[in-house]
């Protein structure tokens, strides 16, 4: 698997492109700028997947599907998809709990940010969307966002066995382990 990013838009959104063995995965497009574009050269997308619905994240989408990448969204947060773009081009494929993506990326479903936030798990890496930051959390003000359940999110990322490099949707990467010891929002969920 290898992973390049590019960051977009107006609040910085991070962008990451996924080769899986020739499949080309895009997740969080945020804009269909002239920057994602070069981003992705020749490559063809083949997937786009969304960890949300906010428009920060899937305002690329639509220029790509023209090219023949499919959208991927979980189904919880087509409704954000729909104030932002209201007659979008048809989501391809409603994620949940557990699918696999191109073989290698699973599907945790962890609300909080959104209803439908998700988050893909692969070996060794984390692409944790707008759940957990170098040093923070996602917003739960926004409508759908949940601090009960983003906690509850947070504890099941947490407690995954191992370290895992992380690719958030916002800011630097970071390490699982290092967001266990340092981040306060992680503190209290680790056990002794």
């Amino acid at each position: 698997m290898r992973i390049e990013s590019v960051c977009l838009g107006q609040l910085a959104t991070n962008c990451y492109l996924i080769d899986i063995l020739g499949v080309i995965v895009l997740v969080d497009p945020a804009e269909p700028n002239t920057k994602l574009l070069s981003f992705i050269g020749d490559r063809r997308v083949d997937l786009i997947v969304n960890t949300h619905g906010h428009f920060d994240h899937v305002g690329g989408n639509w220029r790509l599907k023209e090219q023949g990448a499919r959208i991927f969204l979980h189904r919880e947060d087509l409704p954000l998809v729909d104030h932002c773009y209201p007659g979008h081009a048809a989501i391809d494929c409603y994620l949940k709990e557990g699918d696999k993506i191109a073989g290698e990326l699973s599907v945790l479903h962890l609300p909080g940010h959104s209803p439908g936030s998700i988050a893909l798990l692969a070996d060794g890496v984390l692409f944790s969307g707008d759940l957990l930051f170098a040093g923070s959390i996602g917003r739960t003000d926004l409508p759908g966002g949940s601090m009960p359940k983003m906690m509850q999110s947070l504890k099941r990322i947490v407690e995954l066995d191992g370290d895992y490099q992380v690719y958030p949707g916002h800011g630097e990467t970071t390490t699982l382990d290092k967001e266990r010891r340092t981040n306060p929002f992680l503190r209290n969920l680790v056990s002794p």
